[in-house]
């Protein structure tokens, strides 16, 4: 995620605050931010401490949530990392997902069946069966794991925690495995989702000789504190790099669901639920993506669906048609002359282009399409 999204992402979450009136969880998030900001060297961190801080000496004094007694939220500041003072969770309270959650039956089922486990949750503890409450997440890059974690933790009303252990290695391992059970332990002991991304980065195979001894260790603590996981909350474990774990990992979780590239309806349902409401931009491009992005990861299809809405709004139709075409052509490799054929013959019967518009966009000569047509 670069500095442009996180940083609307962590706006969106201040203004939902906001408007709730919370304005307690507004100082920390905010605080959250500019922690984050300073430590990449943003401009805007000076800015937002001094929006946050106008009193003299205001701007010193550390701003410590007050622990409730019960309730729903993270009401404890986070653990940190002693050597480097960053936070080791990051935490998104309320959790927020503008475009929702679309994904294939064979993610939606298994997790449907545990939100409806946390439902009767009590009654299954008295009957003596486990539910799940240890989830691992596989695939390549940008298919929804994260997203549907956010989901998950949207459905149940409880903040998302995300430990990242790519970020949490410290350069002494002995307080990695530190950080490790303090972010754990500070998770399991207030109502939260729990994510751990990248878990690949410390559990990978114990037997994998090019490690020291120090981290096959780390191993060893993930696998202490994934079984002192209880059954109240939902953990989480993210990697795009599923072979690279210990078997002993794979084994400490409830289920393990695999999250594989979208399917052409899987993306031409996430391009409407991005548009939807909107005039910007004609529904029926969205058909065109689908066709030309086959493959591709959810993350970069909304990308596309956003550049081809900028394109329209910017440059109108025919600047869209421009963007759509130099998009073919990027992807020239997938589309000899034939499929660019099919591909027009697609964009004029199911989307409604004009033959004009789809013989620009394939490069395909008009007299060629019109044959197709016809033929079909």
């Amino acid at each position: 995620m670069d500095d442009y999204d996180y940083i609307s992402e962590k706006m969106i979450q201040l203004a939902a605050l906001g408007a709730k009136g919370d304005s307690e969880k507004v100082k920390i998030q905010a605080l959250r931010l500019i922690r984050t900001l300073q430590a990449k060297r943003h401009p805007l961190a000076d800015r937002l401490k001094s929006a946050m801080f106008s009193e003299a000496g205001e701007a010193e004094k550390p701003y410590i949530r007050k622990v409730k007694d019960s309730g729903v939220g993270v009401n404890a500041p986070p653990p940190i990392d002693k050597e480097s003072g960053s936070e080791l969770l990051n935490v998104e309270d309320p959790v927020t997902l503008p475009a929702g959650f679309i994904g294939s039956s064979e993610v939606k089922g298994p997790i449907n069946l545990v939100l409806s486990e946390r439902k009767k949750l009590k009654e299954m503890l008295a009957a003596g069966i486990t539910p799940t409450s240890k989830l691992l997440f596989t695939g390549p890059p940008g298919v929804g794991k994260t997203v549907c974690a956010k989901y998950i933790a949207q459905q149940l009303k409880r903040p998302l925690l995300t430990l990242d252990l790519a970020t949490v290695v410290s350069s002494l391992l002995g307080k990695t495995g530190n950080n490790i059970k303090s972010a754990i332990n500070f998770s399991r002991e207030r109502p939260c989702v729990l994510l751990i991304d990248e878990i690949d980065a410390v559990a990978k195979m114990r037997d994998d000789s090019s490690d020291v001894g120090e981290t096959k260790r780390l191993v060893t603590v993930l696998l202490q504190e994934l079984d002192q996981w209880g059954n109240e909350n939902i953990l989480i474990a993210a990697t795009n790099h599923s072979h690279l774990l210990d078997p002993a990992i794979h084994r400490r979780f409830d289920q393990i669901i695999d999250f594989r590239r979208p399917s052409s309806d899987d993306l031409r349902k996430v391009g409407m639920a991005l548009i939807k409401g909107r005039d910007d931009m004609p529904k029926e491009w969205i058909i065109f993506l689908t066709l030309i992005m086959e493959g591709t990861s959810y993350s970069d299809f909304q990308r596309e669906v956003n550049n081809l809405r900028k394109s329209c709004f910017l440059y109108g139709e025919d600047g869209a048609q421009d963007y759509m075409r130099s998009l073919l052509e990027r992807n020239s490799d997938k589309f000899d002359k034939d499929k660019r054929k099919l591909m027009a013959v697609k964009l004029v019967r199911e989307s409604k282009l004009s033959q004009r518009a789809a013989s620009r966009i394939t490069s395909i000569a008009r007299g060629t399409l019109k044959n197709a047509l016809e033929a079909v």
